[in-house]
Parts: structure tokens; sequence; C-alpha cells
């Protein structure tokens, strides 16, 4: 037997504490028994942090549901959950047009 073909997802989240942020997202995403293959923090222009990061999870794993286990956390101000492509998977930041397979939280 195979083992079940993951897909990618893109987070980017918005984070006031650029420590307790990334080490909080990449432990859940380990927690939750996603793979990790990009991440990456680049300073916003009001001194917060962006946090990107590309996730391997099952096929069946819902973005929404993504979105909420990830965005728990008080340093995290922002997320944002979405699809990739199969051939969009190895370029971060590039994300998918599909918005019925995305979910933002305030």
């Amino acid at each position: 037997m195979q083992p079940q073909q993951r897909r990618s997802v893109s987070v980017i989240a918005t984070t006031s504490d650029p420590f307790d942020g990334i080490v909080r997202l990449v432990l859940d995403a380990a927690r939750f028994g996603f793979g990790l293959d990009q991440v990456a923090m680049t300073t916003c222009p009001g001194g917060g942090r962006t946090i990107r990061m590309v996730l391997e999870v099952q096929p069946s794993a819902d973005c929404a549901d993504i979105a909420e286990r990830l965005s728990r956390h008080p340093a995290i101000t922002d997320l944002r959950v979405v699809g990739l492509a199969r051939e969009e998977s190895g370029r971060p930041g590039v994300v998918s047009p599909e918005p019925a397979n995305e979910r933002m939280l305030p």
C-alpha cells in the first residue's frame, strides 16, 4: 500500500512577537502532524513580523480548520491559509486563486 499523497498549503501570519509567534506556529504544525516545507519571516512597516510557511498536509485537511488551529495564540494577530497548486508549492508566497479554499481571521 502506497502512502497517501500530501498537499501543500501556504500559511501567512502576522505576529507582534517574532520569537513567540514563529515558535508557536512551528510547534503546532508539528503537533498536528503537518510537514514543514518552507518558513520565512519578514519585518512589517509597523514593526510586527510576517511569517510565511508552506506546510504539507493530508489531502482531506480543510484550510479553515488549519487556520483555526494555528491562530489560537495571542501573539498571532492575523492568519491566512490558502491551498497551493502542485506547481506552486515550491515557490514561497505564491498562492492559489481558489477563494473557496481560503480562510482569513481578523
